[in-house]
């Protein structure tokens, strides 16, 4: 008989980790999407055409809204976050003396508690994930929960997940793919108590459109909420290491023209930036859609005040084990090294690494501005619904709106390279190999 030796016993149990890694555990890479990610990596890259650096100008003006550019981003960065942050793709304030996770769930139910969710609301969660706070929601209040996103892999990875929950919840959750410029025709004028966006808002380029959307399913004296990323009155226009900071986070986020709650026009001008609707102060955008804002404030500052630690705090050293191994700098350094290995293994696919070197861009750059108190992603606006809402001219406000949008469902999203792209995939794959 063959002498079974120490390195044959190593070499059968790394065969067997794999094998369990591979089947039951989630990572980045794991399950299939409908184009590669060196595909969706090089489409992505052209919708943001100078992608990772700041060249004294914004983005251009996207004719979708960005709506087309964050379904791309989605599908691909999804399996990312879901290993990284859960089921909830956002950032909170941390309490040191709790888990990541309980600090998350804890400002979730801060947020809708302070809108006033009560149970057997009907309440739309706009840009829902993968729909963790969204089912969180419906288990602490009992109100009934409708998410959307344009992603049909996030719907997919929310259908899976709601499978194991209790009745309770499932019952009183549902998922809609949809262009939140353009909500699907089951989300009837008037027919929802309440809706809100959590970090989803800042994927679009004017905010005015999904907000008008929400305002047109919300009823007469409802409320809409935004949590959302937004600069701080202390960033500067003119600084560009500011400027590079936010180019980060805006690529590496998804995200188009982060701005300020209240914007000065001769902040642009001095920066010798051109003024748009895509660049308006926020408060602008509410007015368009026709809100009227109750509150605007940091919940990061709020947060502090009470004694939790900043949200920067999860990119940085993170609060605890899972956190430490996952979100934080150290976590996502550990993150590149293990997709760099799937990846070479052929367990997680090519353009795996690249999607997580972009992450670690974004997070640094984010993780970085909050400690310069120029940038937060917990800006908190709670804003109504007037009481005279009156539904037939909000759909000519919507259509005011819409007349310079292209709407990217209805245009049908084009899921592969487009002509002229073919070389950023072979860049890509070239760089992949190095």
């Amino acid at each position: 008989m063959e002498k079974i030796t120490t390195g044959k016993i190593m070499m059968m149990g790394g065969v067997g980790l794999l094998a369990y890694y591979a089947q039951f555990v989630a990572f980045p890479g794991k399950y299939k999407k409908d184009a590669s990610s060196e595909d969706i990596l090089a489409r992505y890259d052209a919708y943001y055409g100078n992608a990772t650096e700041w060249r004294g100008q914004l983005p251009k003006h996207d004719k979708n809204n960005n709506a087309a550019a964050t379904e791309r981003y989605f599908t691909l960065i999804t399996d990312f976050f879901e290993y990284g942050w859960g089921d909830a793709f956002h950032m909170a304030p941390l309490n040191p003396a709790w888990s990541f996770e309980r600090s998350m769930a804890y400002w979730e139910q801060n947020f809708v508690s302070t809108m006033g969710v009560k149970r057997g609301m009907k309440v739309a969660d706009l840009g829902m994930g993968i729909g963790g706070p969204m089912r969180r929601v419906a288990a602490f209040t009992g109100a009934y929960m409708t998410g959307v996103t344009i992603c049909q892999h996030q719907i997919d990875r929310a259908h899976a997940i709601t499978k194991k929950l209790p009745k309770y919840v499932q019952d009183r959750v549902e998922y809609l793919r949809g262009d939140y410029n353009d909500l699907p025709e089951q989300m009837k004028p008037s027919t929802y108590d309440m809706a809100y966006f959590m970090e989803s808002l800042s994927h679009s380029e004017d905010r005015a459109s999904p907000l008008a959307q929400a305002v047109k399913i919300v009823k007469p004296g409802g409320i809409v909420a935004g949590w959302q990323w937004m600069l701080k009155p202390d960033f500067d226009y003119t600084n560009p290491a500011h400027l590079e900071l936010k180019r980060g986070m805006e690529y590496g986020g998804g995200l188009r023209n982060l701005n300020k709650m209240y914007s000065d026009p001769e902040e642009f001008k001095r920066a010798g930036l051109v003024v748009t609707e895509g660049t308006m102060s926020r408060s602008e955008e509410y007015a368009r859609a026709g809100l009227e804002v109750l509150e605007t404030y940091d919940m990061g500052d709020d947060a502090i005040e009470r004694g939790h630690l900043g949200w920067w705090v999860s990119l940085t050293t993170g609060v605890d084990i899972p956190s430490r191994l996952t979100s934080s700098h150290f976590g996502r350094k550990l993150t590149m090294v293990t997709v760099k290995f799937l990846e070479l293994i052929g367990l997680a696919e090519k353009g795996t690494l690249r999607t997580a070197m972009m992450l670690e861009h974004c997070g640094y750059s984010a993780a970085i501005s909050g400690e310069l108190n120029i940038f937060t992603p917990c800006w908190v606006t709670i804003a109504r619904v007037p009481e005279n809402k009156d539904d037939a001219k909000h759909q000519k406000r919507i259509e005011g709106i819409q007349s310079k949008i292209v709407l990217a469902l209805k245009e049908g999203i084009r899921q592969h390279t487009l002509p002229g792209e073919a070389e950023h995939s072979v860049r890509f794959a070239s760089e992949a190999k190095k």
